[in-house]
């Protein structure tokens, strides 16, 4: 086994980088700036501040190249010695800032150590140091961009991941009109995804567009908020080895952010601040108040909306957050004194509520910074625009039910071959997930001898798994349903969508790539979430799935491949 040399949490953010062509700015600058690739100097400490800010990798001349190493790093986490899977040995990894229309080019270098011999009787669960990248959010190309460049590849067959050892080329043309906001890149190779990102591999991706010229927000102090809980396995010391330390419901690990548990953010009184928040755990929902203050929310998963909205916290109206989700915020500091960032108990439909947590305290002091928030009307891309049921006529109007379901109590109906059966349950270890069948299926096809039991319904790892296929250009309504009580988090890779319905009933359209399914769902009365979406642009096979990742892993999951000759050239295909 190969490990780095021990170093402590608070330097987990300065360790060096390897950089192409990119410009790094140290952790001391709290925002990615106003213009990417501008001069910046570091702000100077702020008394009494614990905050820490991931160091930021910004662009030169359009272009963004870096350099990502994964490795295992050593250090301590609650007082016990841990050997956790990093990127460029930092937990959370670098933040990359882009402008939209720029170039993303990433090199990953796979150093972890060999795959360990393992009897797993699940084989997909046998290479927990192969990886690949996701670039979460983006609209990018999800194949080969050219011979030996990828885009956004994770067609997930472990095979064809990055083996130890490896290296591969990543190459992301961002389009001009792309949503700017606040997006993340974490590895998702199918059977290590939980594994990997639950030992803290996760940074922060930034967007920067028209919203980041609002006068207001153009203000404000910035700061990325990565909330990661990475979990110590069993083995020695502490390193995350096993697929069962990542099958519990919501992992016992505290939250932190950026790496600090409970860090101290010092504002003036009228300050606004600008802050992202990324909730990059891999299964915990977030319900976010801010003692005394509202949290206004300018962005959704990246995608502006079209005024800010108030979440006012008072233990009912916090700011709900999926794994996956990401929100840009601002926070106008109020009267001087001691506030505290909360994540307010939450029932996500576990087998009990989630507690209440103190995630940062907020000291306001007496010396006034008036400054203001935005009053009107929010720019958004065209790419945001509402789609109506013209539009969607003319896309060609199919509309198409899915179904996601964890099965315990019937999972013998669904009758996996019997070289498949050990790909379909996890046994080993006699965990929660025993006997149980993760996966996604099609509501319009049910079987007779099962009732609210789709006959396609088998997990991704199947040889008969199911596949959306899909027309580029074409425009759909889906409603995708929940069998189960837990919220699934219901995710999307590409193409973001507009969701204008929940359970059946119309809500103010919203966009977003990820959103947790109503709780509470039966086979004979499921839950949903309804969406339009716009297949634009790209051509190829990428993936949706449930962003609870242990359930990714073990089969909540399935191909969507778009199919017909792309008609937009995108710069990295150049």
């Amino acid at each position: 086994m190969s490990t780095s040399n021990k170093i402590n949490r608070r330097d987990f953010l300065h360790i060096g980088w390897t950089l192409g062509l990119g410009t790094i700015l140290p952790a001391a600058l709290a925002g990615c700036g106003g213009d990417i690739g501008d001069v910046m100097e570091a702000l100077p400490p702020v008394s009494g501040e614990t905050f820490v800010a991931p160091a930021m990798v910004t662009p030169v001349d359009g272009v963004l190249d870096i350099t990502l190493t994964l490795s295992y790093v050593q250090t301590t986490l609650n007082g016990k010695l841990v050997n956790l899977r990093s990127i460029n040995q930092s937990i959370p990894a670098p933040t990359l800032c882009v402008n939209a229309g720029d170039t993303l080019r990433i090199k990953v270098v796979n150093q972890l150590p060999p795959n360990p011999y393992s009897n797993e009787p699940a084989r997909h669960l046998r290479y927990p140091n192969s990886t690949n990248l996701h670039v979460h959010g983006l609209h990018v190309h999800p194949g080969l961009v050219r011979p030996g460049v990828y885009g956004d590849y994770v067609m997930d067959d472990p095979t064809l991941g990055i083996q130890p050892g490896e290296t591969r080329l990543h190459e992301y043309g961002i389009d001009a009109s792309h949503p700017a906001g606040a997006y993340w890149y974490h590895p998702h190779l199918h059977g290590s995804t939980a594994i990997q990102v639950g030992s803290g591999m996760a940074g922060a991706l930034i967007v920067r567009g028209e919203i980041d010229r609002v006068p207001e927000i153009a203000a404000a102090l910035e700061r990325i908020f990565m909330f990661q809980a990475p979990l110590s396995g069993k083995g020695s010391p502490g390193q995350l080895e096993s697929f069962s330390d990542v099958t519990v419901a919501v992992p016992d690990a505290d939250i932190l952010i950026n790496g600090v548990k409970r860090p101290t953010i010092v504002m003036r009184r009228g300050e606004v601040q600008n802050w992202h928040f990324i909730n990059a755990e891999i299964a915990r929902y977030l319900n976010l108040s801010l003692d005394g203050h509202v949290i206004h929310s300018y962005s959704h998963d990246g995608n502006t909306r079209p005024r800010l909205l108030e979440y006012r916290g008072n233990g009912v109206d916090g700011l709900v957050m999926a794994p996956g989700n990401r929100e840009s915020v601002l926070i106008q500091a109020g009267l001087p004194g001691t506030y505290y960032l909360r994540t307010q108990a939450y029932d996500m439909g576990s087998d009990a509520p989630l507690p209440e947590e103190i995630l940062a305290v907020i000291v306001v002091t007496d010396a006034a910074k008036p400054m203001a928030l935005p009053s009107g009307p929010l720019p958004a891309p065209p790419v945001l625009a509402h789609i109506d049921d013209a539009e969607l006529a003319r896309g060609g109007g199919l509309k198409r039910s899915i179904v996601m379901r964890g099965m315990s109590d019937q999972a013998s109906v669904l009758h996996p071959p019997p070289d498949e059966f050990p790909d379909w349950h996890y046994e080993t270890d006699n965990t929660d997930f025993a006997g149980t069948v993760f996966a996604m299926g099609s509501a319009e096809e049910y079987s007779s001898s099962a009732p609210g039991m789709p006959n396609d319904f088998e997990p991704f790892q199947s040889r008969n798994a199911k596949k959306q296929v899909v027309a580029l250009g074409s425009v759909e309504e889906w409603t995708i349903y929940n069998m189960n009580r837990v919220q699934h988090p219901f995710h999307i890779h590409i193409n973001p969508f507009e969701v204008i319905k929940i359970n059946g009933a119309a809500v103010d359209p919203f966009w977003a790539d990820t959103i947790g399914l109503p709780a509470g769902g039966t086979p004979e009365n499921p839950t949903s979430v309804t969406f339009r979406t716009r297949f634009l642009d790209f051509s190829g096979a990428y993936v949706m799935h449930c962003h609870i990742l242990s359930h990714e892993d073990m089969g909540m999951m399935q191909t969507v491949e778009v199919t017909g000759a792309e008609r937009v050239a995108r710069k990295a295909d150049a």
